[in-house]
């Protein structure tokens, strides 16, 4: 998986997105901030993945999303989300550790913005595995090589990844390693689409075989996109910048392997105020989101007969 949580962990965290108050962190045995770590006999799992927003960055864990959702449902949530996690990781996890849960549904949390990860080989330290397209467009994956267990030969290898992409932007005229500013990002240019034409394909690739997976399993998919900071104001003041663009285009591959998707961007937004945010400063849903976040995704899941 690259990196995942620690077994077993217990800490009490301080971070810039709730000051002064301690977060307290527990994983079960498999890693994850989860109180579960076996199936439901029920066979009425919900298995939730994604970033840091389902880990619940700033958040305390029995406020999260997860467990809203399941107070709202009755229903097992096992929480697997991870910090800084892609939608390639995302994919593998569901291969290879679902099947330990036997989940009848599938939530997959994913912020917009950050589809990019796919790209980044090399995460806070960390070698993460990653799809390739081959030749013939197939996919295929790249695995972490086993030396990257050593910390002094993952830096190697993660120096050599870090230095292949931004060659690669330099070359496509982007620097996003001096002077960044996220209104300007470039995944929200227009004039730069084709640049990450690739990764949408790749993209695309993955989606097929998460949705193709859950068919054969009997399982219900469903992704949830949440509101990116970008989008709380102030707008964008060029017509060329484009907040909405990796949205749309996720949007419109997702509908192309008919999996349903819930926009969380009207219910964040119409909720959120300067006195009453829905979101900390740095874009992470806080405590008032989590719980918007877990209403409409509970909502839709009612309106679509899930829970009956």
């Amino acid at each position: 998986m690259g990196f995942w949580g620690v077994p077993d962990l217990k800490l009490d965290i301080f971070n810039e997105e709730n000051p002064g108050k301690p977060i307290h962190v527990s994983h079960n045995a498999e890693g994850n901030r989860s109180l579960y770590s076996a199936p439901d006999p029920s066979g009425k799992t919900i298995l939730c993945l994604g970033g840091s927003h389902t880990w619940g960055a700033g958040v305390y864990q029995d406020l999260r999303y997860t467990e809203h959702l399941a107070a709202m449902t009755g229903r097992q949530v096992v929480n697997s989300g991870h910090c800084s996690l892609g939608l390639d990781q995302v994919c593998l996890a569901i291969l290879q550790r679902s099947e330990k849960y036997r989940p009848n549904i599938i939530v997959i949390e994913q912020y917009p913005w950050a589809v990019h990860r796919v790209l980044n080989n090399y995460v806070n330290g960390f070698v993460r595995p990653h799809f390739v397209l081959g030749e013939g467009g197939e996919l295929k994956l790249k695995k972490v090589p086993a030396i990257a267990k050593y910390k002094f030969f993952r830096r190697l290898i993660g120096a050599y990844y870090a230095f292949r992409k931004e060659f690669r932007e330099f070359q496509a005229g982007i620097n996003i390693k001096q002077n960044y500013d996220a209104r300007v990002d470039p995944i929200f240019l227009l004039w730069k689409t084709r640049q990450y034409d690739s990764m949408y394909l790749i993209i695309d690739k993955m989606l097929e075989v998460i949705a193709g997976y859950c068919r054969q399993n009997n399982i219900k998919l469903i992704f949830c996109l949440g509101a990116i900071l970008q989008q709380f104001g102030p707008a964008s003041q060029s017509s060329l910048v484009d907040y909405l663009l990796p949205r749309n285009r996720l949007i419109k591959l997702l509908d192309a392997h008919g999996i349903p998707y819930v926009d969380m961007t009207e219910a964040m937004i119409s909720n959120h105020s300067e006195v009453d945010p829905v979101i900390f400063p740095d874009g992470h849903i806080n405590t008032k989101g989590h719980y918007i976040f877990a209403n409409a995704l509970y909502g839709d899941m009612v309106i679509r007969g899930w829970l009956s």
